[in-house]
């Protein structure tokens, strides 16, 4: 009877995790390529998977998770769907003997690969070489909750890579938190802050951003994984109930009982049922220390986030009331410069402000000045109209006395002649003559 051959421990652990982690960053190398090159290059895309080294990392644990989870999901469907091949021929209804067992296991062993690896497949064998070892089928309904027990040990600790990377993501993320606030009040400038509190405030805040991300990013990511493996392990808890009810129906009651009465037989029966008992007490201790220990690793890592959380908490308040400090001090220092310079400058503009008074008191009165000599003006007007509605009327009566100019003509003609006569008589005729012109002039 061939017999498959066991792995050794390290191949076992190099398998284990050796395909998640190759398949988990190439898929996280193609997602990056993805969202920084490709069609998925969007700045929100961007913010969160790239924009901080914490984020790489991140994003590289989750694809490793997904990895081992996908390839658990794959190992259990191919192991449920081959179940149904795995079937043992029919029992008489006597039952068979013990020595069948050699010729079940053939049966079982000519099955392909698949179906010998399954849930079902490896129960039933594992069944049948306890059978043959102890010649006797007396204690298989035990050992067969024995094997029901170790699948579910086998598939809880299965889930170690997964359940190590669903713990370690938030705390990568917290990390990140941790790493961006001390840079970013690290990076705080007191100079800067005094001279433009507006730009200290936004790097501030961007590097506080920048560093919340990362926390946001491990934690989505940490409830994707744990959501994923709830199913799948739900899924494998459904197909190893099957393959439990499967192997109590073909095996149970399938054998015929010995009946042996032999005392040494029934003492060594009964030292084996209490070496199985006391292995069972045994295994139930073991895990109950074990369940002990995981809730002690639980309340402790709980004990760990609080304590955590309420020191970013501290170092925070203790970090913005002192920027705030720094700040209050930096702001009355302005103010007070600020209302110095204002006092100042509220001097020069009451001393500009009465000089300029003075100067617009200097301009009404020439203002003043101005009006009267205009009002002189405008009578002075009056008396020019007033005249030229005289000479007007002067100008009038002379055209109106033309015939004067005649009468003078006509005068000095007369003058004239009655010079020249007077000269005759009495022999000064030229100044008489002249006197007339004079006149007629």
């Amino acid at each position: 009877m061939a017999k498959a051959k066991d792995q050794s421990p390290l191949t076992s652990t190099v398998g284990a995790l050796g395909w998640p982690l190759i398949l988990g960053l190439a898929a996280c190398s193609l997602f990056f390529v993805v969202i920084i090159q490709g069609p998925f290059s969007m700045p929100l895309m961007t913010r969160y998977f790239a924009g901080h080294p914490v984020s790489y990392v991140a994003t590289a644990m989750f694809f490793v998770g997904m990895a081992s989870l996908l390839m658990k999901l794959h190992e259990v469907w191919n192991r449920q769907r081959n179940s149904p091949e795995v079937k043992l021929p029919p029992s008489p209804e006597e039952g068979q003997h013990v020595s069948a067992v050699s010729d079940l296991l053939d049966d079982i062993e000519d099955l392909p690969q698949r179906s010998r690896e399954s849930y079902l497949g490896r129960r039933l064998r594992e069944a049948l070489e306890y059978v043959e070892r102890n010649g006797s089928a007396d204690d298989l309904n035990d050992q067969l909750k024995y094997l029901a027990e170790t699948d579910a040990n086998r598939q809880h600790e299965s889930y170690s890579l997964a359940r190590i990377i669903i713990w370690a993501t938030p705390m990568l993320g917290f990390l990140g938190t941790v790493i961006g606030i001390t840079r970013a009040l690290g990076n705080l400038d007191s100079t800067a802050m005094a001279e433009s509190m507006q730009t200290a405030m936004n790097d501030l805040l961007g590097g506080l951003y920048v560093a919340f991300d990362t926390t946001a990013l491990a934690l989505t990511l940490s409830i994707v994984l744990m959501f994923v493996q709830f199913l799948i392990e739900r899924f494998e808890t459904a197909v190893l109930s099957d393959a439990d009810e499967a192997a109590d129906r073909a095996l149970i009651g399938r054998f015929q009982a010995t009946g042996s009465q032999d005392p040494d037989i029934v003492a060594i029966r009964g030292m084996t049922q209490e070496v199985v008992q006391g292995t069972e007490n045994l295994v139930g201790q073991q895990i109950e220390l074990w369940q002990a220990t995981i809730d002690a690793a639980h309340h402790q890592w709980s004990a760990l986030v609080g304590s955590t959380g309420a020191q970013i908490e501290e170092s925070m308040a203790a970090a913005v009331a002192t920027s705030i400090d720094e700040l209050g001090g930096k702001i009355s220092e302005a103010v007070t410069a600020n209302s110095r310079l204002a006092k100042e400058n509220f001097n020069d503009w009451s001393k500009a402000f009465a000089e300029n008074s003075q100067v617009m008191q200097l301009q009404q009165q020439q203002m003043v000045k101005q009006g009267e000599l205009m009002t002189q003006v405008v009578a002075a007007t009056g008396d020019v109209v007033k005249l030229e509605t005289a000479l007007n009327q002067n100008l009038r009566g002379l055209a109106g006395a033309k015939n004067f100019e005649d009468t003078v003509m006509s005068l000095a003609a007369a003058i004239h002649l009655l010079n020249t006569r007077l000269s005759a008589d009495a022999g000064n005729p030229v100044n008489l003559g002249r006197e007339a012109d004079d006149q007629a002039a």
